[in-house]
């Protein structure tokens, strides 16, 4: 049976289109769906509430919005307690392409040797989006991927981003995308749960070093499409967004890279900067400014903590 594992906040009609999407995409497999909510503020609506009755949907309330990782795993727990051989986790952004689900499961279950499968992603039009990495994310790769460095760094850029390889032939990866996934039952065993020191961005990195260290193998399926419609819920906290990227960022580097703490302060002062030129033209981010500087130093002096 897979558990497919759904994660909301605010965005519930957006959830009920996935939902409706995922249960289309198993053709009459086994399933069970666990729609976490994250603490929203906003009521469920009525049309979500008949849905989930009359489909047997496991409802899943978070007492507090602790992020991407602390929600999936609520789903992930309840899932493994009812005996599913395998979970996806999905952002609620996602729609499913027939028979995406059941060829990821297809692949783990011919291929014992690997925990995580991603599906290939897609916008709207149908073009490829970034949905795999092709290496382990280092300092090295920080500072000339995830910063204006990219520019001069175009080629590793691309072959960072397997963008340098048919997005219609499958390969092992050191990592997919964290916006929808499938992992064997074995595999989250060892690998879960999920660290939720993050509370959006860099989860698929951590995922990806652990997976490494226990020797288990990441394959991406192009096989199995999802369409993903970006920002229905980050879009509404874009300051928030910028003040997550910058606290993800640091604890990453501290606690799993083990990095200088001159290397960190680095990154720090250049989102602060990058943070501040863009709240120029914004006035989001002109407003959020004062909350963003708070975390993010405070997110700064724990970088010690993690090191130790």
């Amino acid at each position: 049976m897979t558990g497919i594992i759904i994660l909301n906040y605010q965005t519930w009609e957006t959830s009920l289109k996935c939902m409706k999407s995922a249960v289309r995409s198993m053709e009459g497999g086994a399933y069970a769906v666990y729609l976490v909510d994250n603490a929203s503020t906003e009521p469920m609506p009525d049309a979500v509430k008949q849905y989930i009755h009359a489909n047997g949907v496991h409802f899943l309330q978070s007492k507090k919005n602790g992020g991407y990782a602390s929600g999936n795993n609520i789903g992930i727990k309840k899932a493994l307690e009812d005996g599913c051989d395998y979970l996806l986790i999905s952002n609620n952004d996602i729609l499913f392409r027939e028979g995406a689900i059941q060829s990821m499961a297809a692949y783990l279950k011919s291929h014992p040797d690997t925990g995580i499968a991603g599906p290939k992603v897609v916008d709207r039009a149908g073009r490829a989006q970034y949905s795999c990495c092709s290496m382990r994310t280092g300092m090295k790769e920080i500072f000339q991927i995830f910063t204006a460095a990219k520019l001069v760094f175009g080629r590793k850029w691309k072959r960072y981003y397997c963008l340098d390889r048919n997005p219609d032939k499958g390969r092992d990866v050191y990592y997919v995308s964290g916006c929808c996934f499938m992992m064997s039952a074995a595999c989250a065993g060892q690998i879960t749960p999920l660290d939720e020191h993050t509370v959006l961005y860099d989860e698929e990195l951590i995922i990806g070093i652990r997976m490494a260290q226990r020797g288990l193998k990441t394959h991406y399926c192009p096989k199995a499409v999802v369409e993903h419609r970006h920002g229905h819920t980050t879009d509404r906290m874009k300051p928030f967004m910028f003040r997550c990227i910058s606290e993800s960022e640091m604890y990453y580097c501290s606690a799993y890279l083990k990095a200088p703490l001159w290397q960190i302060f680095l990154l720090y002062q250049y989102r602060n900067l990058l943070y501040t030129v863009r709240s120029i033209r914004n006035k989001e981010l002109r407003d959020y400014k004062k909350q963003y500087k708070q975390a993010v130093k405070a997110a700064w002096k724990r970088c010690r903590r993690y090191q130790t």
